[in-house]
């Protein structure tokens, strides 16, 4: 009999101790969770900042640029809240609030500057569609100026327009320059073609329409002499392709 008490004793410290261990199991659950939550935060931020930070030297407009600070900063208060003594969180997020008082940027003023490689123009197209796609992402978040998203999205196609239309334009250039006036005709019509779908036209196409159309009629007299030349001949004339063949073969990402 004397032992049912040690017994009893014995029960009872070890509810106590697994009471207390699960108490510990549940609060370290809790750190976990929470540890995940700003790295998931920290991630969305720092991947927003990146895309910025890519297309510095392209101009996609101040509402692109606005968008993507205003999502960075969302993300770094709200794991700022969570670990507000995290020293980089606060630093990365004082930093975002700076940039969001001036996100205006000179590039955005300049022309786009096309790459010369057909791989290259295919990954920048590709590059700002997906830009396009990811803006499009902001429009469930309350917190944002969801407003914009369409503005910044328009402006993006135009720029998307504005990289074909300029890769057109440097060819009908490249081809006039070999003396191929026909082939130089050809790529600077199907650039103004082009041009024909935008009836609202930001500066940067109202700047690209009238060179492309000074260098046509540049090249239509010296496109009469070359057919004249030819006209003698069997060989029958190119027919003008209506795909865009300017992005042939298609590559990933």
């Amino acid at each position: 009999m004397e032992s049912l008490p040690t017994i009893l004793l014995i029960a009872f410290v070890l509810v106590i101790a697994i009471m207390g261990i699960a108490y510990v199991q549940r609060k370290e659950e809790a750190k976990a969770k929470i540890r995940q939550q700003i790295a998931q935060y920290r991630y969305r931020a720092n991947e927003a900042a990146q895309i910025l930070e890519n297309f510095s030297k392209i101009p996609i407009g101040l509402e692109s640029r606005t968008l993507l600070l205003q999502y960075a900063r969302l993300n770094l208060a709200a794991a700022s809240k969570l670990s507000p003594s995290d020293l980089s969180i606060s630093n990365n997020l004082a930093r975002v609030k700076v940039q969001l008082e001036n996100p205006t940027s000179a590039v955005d003023n300049q022309t786009l500057q096309i790459p010369d490689h057909f791989d290259q123009l295919t990954l920048l197209v590709k590059n700002l569609s997906k830009l396009g796609a990811y803006l499009r992402k902001f429009q469930t978040i309350t917190a944002m100026n969801t407003n914009s998203i369409p503005i910044a999205v328009n402006k993006l196609n135009l720029l998307i327009a504005e990289a074909k239309i300029t890769a057109f334009a440097k060819q009908g250039k490249k081809a006039l320059a070999n003396g191929d006036y026909v082939n130089a005709q050809r790529n600077l019509q199907t650039a103004k073609n082009m041009l024909k779908r935008f009836p609202k036209k930001n500066n940067r196409l109202e700047k690209l329409a009238a060179e492309i159309d000074q260098q046509s009629n540049s090249t239509a007299e010296e496109v009469a002499a070359s057919t004249a030349k030819i006209e003698t001949k069997t060989v029958s004339p190119p027919v003008e392709s209506t795909s865009d063949d300017i992005f042939a073969p298609k590559k990933k990402w």
